[in-house]
């Protein structure tokens, strides 16, 4: 279930530390917020959302598949990361362009994933827990984003 729910956080890391430009630029800071968060997804998804046992028996499953479509989203997503991070020194004007394009468009993919899901959760989710779903996701996803951020450089 964990490994999932935890495929964007893990893929984000793995790049990042399988790169070794991109490992030289990877703080301790970062690395903490990976292993807390990967060790605890699930949990605090399942915590914010305090389901009921029926809740929880119609609601992991679907987000299991939910978190496979979007663990491949966020593995796309991290090649990007990747090549910018390999590339930076030379990157080309062009190539800035195509990775800014293609994070546009994995961006818009995850939104459309989202929203499709959305819908879906509400059929076994009441509204409100759905919403919590969508802002504790948002809340997790934005802190491990803000460390890698801080490790990737603006484009020359």
């Amino acid at each position: 279930m964990k490994k999932v729910v935890l495929t964007a956080v893990v893929a984000v890391m793995a790049v990042a530390l399988s790169n070794p430009v991109a490992a030289q630029q990877v703080r301790d800071q970062t690395k903490l917020t990976y292993d807390v968060l990967t060790s605890e997804w699930a949990n605090l998804i399942g915590g914010v959302l305090d389901l009921s046992e029926a809740e929880a028996k119609a609601f992991w499953p679907l987000y299991e598949e939910y978190g496979k479509k979007k663990g491949e989203l966020w593995n796309r997503r991290i090649d990007v990361i990747k090549i910018f991070l390999g590339s930076y020194a030379e990157m080309s004007p062009e190539m800035s362009r195509i990775l800014l394009d293609q994070s546009f468009a994995l961006k818009k993919q995850m939104l459309e994933l989202e929203m499709s899901y959305a819908e879906r959760f509400d059929d076994v989710l009441p509204p409100n827990k759905v919403t919590r779903l969508f802002q504790a996701e948002n809340k997790l996803e934005t802190a491990m984003m803000m460390e890698i951020a801080k490790d990737v450089p603006l484009a020359k």
